[in-house]
């Protein structure tokens, strides 16, 4: 099953430029329905500003502190862990489209409307970017006609969609669009411009976020394999690929660099990862340079592979604290009871429901066969369909271990199963039903929506009212009320403190950030401990309130395995006498103001 012969690449290149306007068109009309949905669906908690991530709500606040005056280089919140505050790893790349869009909208709606204006639009933007380019990336890897199969079914791309809903102004969403640039780059005719787009667009991924670092590596990897397959004809390009990673390094460096700049850290944009970058765009312009001089493909491949060998373990001997990986500092005890509870740090099969597993891994696990499948049908054009496949397919590897792997996967798969489609649209005979399969195989709804509907179909009306439905902790204007008491320091469990620092003028202790190590330890020893035990640290801190959810330290099964703990006390609504309830009407959530030490 094969869709109908692509173009030769000459053609797919002329008919991708005419086809441009109709790409933003379709892009534009499913990002709007989408996002008009997903806004009247969750308008109870956007018009109080209360967004859908704990991140979300961080970064929030990480741009107003920047527009209140806070130093660009400067990335420290100082409402965290007070009064020094808590270096933050995220870099400003991301907050300069919050921020333009917030300045823009001030004088006309005034701040708090320019921030709705902000938390809405801007993920909308980046949505619309990313269904263009799954598009584009379409037209080059098939014909015209995949373009708007691929617009489609990355904009129903669950659960890499909903990164780009009403709120979700965290950077996963900015590294999707910006390694989609980068493929697309890639996929194009070489050229000096086409090499050069590509290396800034990996560039300013790795400044964004490390979490693109696996992404970036398969694509080095593969421009190094067409160099080595083509030789000449990929040298210009490469040339143009090493410039670009070059080039937005030292950007970077000169204008984005972090006034927190330790060579100990390997989590983010530091000296670590910035030398790693110089590094490979060091070798990948020393393979170019030789190119004349290595007239085989295996000798080429040889070079290469000794080159950035060589690259990667200079860094990783100058800076030895990448070996341990990115949460390498963090205390054990929160590796073991803090960080395994993170959701998207958490590989597929750790997730407890199965049809969990299938709506998060549905579409990741067809996405990687889909790309198995285009290579093996069209061998000959493996220079062309490898970025796109190999970011697929490096993606459903990370998916095992951690969920955010699908962040990018899901929406980069949309291409290659538009080709799918095509194939199924092709056939002469079972073309209806073979049509509509692979609809639904491509569609990441399936995924969600079918497992869950199967699961409801077969629990009786008894099981479905045996447990009565709960409201969340933030439902209303919890976080409004919050705000009308005196400004001071919260101790809050870490799923609750970025909300306090994002909807509030409170501080809190800890907060779910792994450079807050020694906060957040001291905030697991507070709730933890027997309620006596743990005052001298609310001492240390000079706290002021106590912040606790019924649900808090559920995860990790705090209320058996610590009975005698504050936590368990506020659980069972049996605070000690230095606790002072303090009212928060129609709310689910605590708060207690501290009596004096």
């Amino acid at each position: 099953m094969l869709p109908p012969t692509p173009p030769a690449p000459i053609e797919r290149a002329v008919a991708a430029r005419r086809g441009m306007l109709p790409d933003l068109l379709v892009a534009f009309v499913l990002a709007a329905l989408l996002t008009i949905a997903w806004t009247v669906q969750d308008w109870g908690r956007l018009h109080y500003l209360t967004l859908p991530d704990a991140d979300d709500m961080m970064r929030l606040a990480q741009v107003r502190d920047w527009l209140n005056g806070q130093a660009f280089n400067d990335w420290t919140q100082y409402r965290m862990a007070p009064p020094h505050g808590a270096p933050m790893h995220w870099s400003r790349i991301n907050d300069f489209g919050l921020a333009a869009i917030i300045l823009a909208a001030t004088p006309v709606v005034g701040r708090h409307g320019a921030e709705m204006a902000a938390v809405l639009s801007y993920p909308a933007i980046l949505f619309v970017l990313c269904l263009f380019l799954a598009a584009r990336i379409a037209r080059r890897l098939w014909s015209a006609e995949a373009a708007w199969v691929a617009a489609v079914i990355a904009a129903l791309a669950y659960p890499g969609d909903k990164l780009f809903a009403p709120g979700r102004i965290d950077h996963h969403a900015l590294q999707t669009v910006v390694i989609e640039l980068a493929v697309l780059a890639m996929v194009r005719c070489p050229s000096l411009a086409s090499g050069v787009g590509a290396g800034l667009a990996i560039a300013i991924s790795l400044v964004i976020g490390l979490e693109t670092a696996p992404h970036v590596a398969v694509l080095v990897a593969v421009m190094g394999a067409i160099w080595a397959w083509r030789g000449m004809d990929e040298r210009v390009r490469l040339a143009g690929f090493a410039g670009g990673i070059a080039a937005g390094t030292f950007l970077c460096l000169a204008f984005l660099r972090p006034a927190y700049w330790s060579a100990g850290l390997c989590d983010a944009f530091t000296p670590a990862s910035a030398s790693a970058a110089l590094a490979v765009a060091a070798a990948l312009a020393a393979m170019a340079l030789a190119t004349p001089h290595l007239h085989d493909w295996r000798i080429r491949l040889g070079v290469g592979a000794v080159i950035g060998g060589v690259a990667v373990g200079g860094v990783l001997l100058a800076f030895p604290a990448c070996l341990s990986g990115p949460y390498g500092a963090m205390s054990p005890f929160l590796q073991r009871e803090f960080l395994t509870h993170i959701d998207e740090a958490n590989g597929l099969f750790k997730q407890v429901l199965v049809t969990r597993r299938i709506a998060m891994g549905g579409l990741m696990a067809a996405g990687v066969a889909a790309s198995l499948w285009m290579l093996w049908r069209r061998p000959r054009e493996w220079p062309l369909l490898a970025p796109a496949a190999a970011i697929v397919l490096v993606s459903g590897i990370i998916t095992l271990f951690q969920i955010r792997g699908t962040y990018i996967g899901t929406p980069l798969s949309a291409p290659i199963l538009a080709g799918l489609v095509l194939a199924a649209r092709a056939r002469t005979t079972w073309r209806a039903p073979t049509l509509i399969g692979a609809w639904l195989v491509s569609a990441g709804v399936t995924y969600g929506v079918a497992p869950t509907v199967a699961a409801l179909a077969t629990v009786t009306p008894a099981q479905q009212h045996a447990v009565p439905p709960v409201g969340s902790c933030q439902n209303g204007d919890v976080w409004q009320q919050l705000d009308r008491y005196p400004r001071g320091i919260i101790l809050s469990p870490t799923n609750l403190a970025s909300y306090s620092i994002g909807a509030t003028h409170m501080a809190t202790v800890g907060a779910g950030y792994h450079r807050n190590d020694a906060a957040n330890m001291d905030m697991y020893r507070y709730f933890l401990s027997d309620p006596g035990r743990g005052r001298p640290i609310a001492a240390k801190w000079q706290a002021d309130y106590v912040m606790f959810c019924p649900d808090d330290f559920g995860e990790m099964d705090a209320f058996r395995r610590f009975p005698n703990s504050l936590a368990t006390r506020l659980q069972n609504d049996r605070p000690p006498p230095w606790l002072e309830r303090l009212p928060l009407h129609g709310a689910r959530l605590r708060l207690y103001r501290i009596k004096r030490y």
